[in-house]
């Protein structure tokens, strides 16, 4: 690939060489050939010479200029990666603390359900034992009716057994025949069977 600076070089370093030759000599002398320098051409090559050096160095002070504007174009891409970077981590940290505050509400809604859920256990728990306590009220007052139509039966037995006692009894003093005799011995001997239970 042709590069100008680099033809733009030679060609100076040519010129400045035959310049400095043509400004030496008035006249250059080969072996068939004499060759005389007029002044005006030494001036001139030295006024194109100096041309050529002044665009050479124009030229590497482009080159100069480019390379610094490339390394400072560079520099900022770097600088705006670096930013984006930092954006993207700062993006990140708010998204990591935004999770972080999802999550923090989605625990503290779970305690307040747990809470909620301990509160109408212990509501349940006590109408269970409001239950279980009624319950044994109605138990205690049904063993008590219980024990007392028990008490009460066992009365009316005592008493059907004395009546049947005292009738057998006056049966037999009013007419003491073999019949009335063996109802008194079947309830006499009835009362020594149940007299504990009675």
């Amino acid at each position: 690939m042709f590069d100008i600076q680099t033809f733009i070089a030679i060609l100076a370093t040519l010129l400045l060489f035959l310049t400095s030759v043509v400004l030496s000599y008035d006249r250059l002398q080969f072996r068939n050939y004499d060759l005389p320098i007029p002044q005006w051409a030494s001036l001139l090559l030295a006024g194109i010479t100096f041309g050529v050096l002044v665009a050479d160095q124009i030229l590497r002070g482009f080159v100069r200029f480019e390379e610094r504007c490339r390394i400072l174009e560079e520099e900022q891409r770097r600088a705006e990666e670096e930013n984006f970077r930092i954006e993207e981590s700062q993006y990140r940290l708010q998204e990591a603390e935004y999770r972080a505050r999802e999550e923090n509400f989605r625990i503290e809604e779970a305690q307040y359900r747990l809470r909620e859920a301990e509160y109408r256990a212990r509501e349940e728990n006590f109408r269970i034992e409001e239950s279980q306590r009624r319950l044994e009220e109605r138990n205690r007052r049904l063993e008590e009716r219980n024990r007392r139509l028990e008490e009460a039966e066992r009365q009316a037995r005592r008493t059907r057994i004395e009546t049947r006692y005292r009738i057998a009894l006056i049966q037999y003093q009013l007419d003491p025949n073999p019949l009335h005799r063996r109802q008194l011995a079947d309830i006499l001997a009835l009362l020594q069977e149940y007299q504990d239970t009675l």
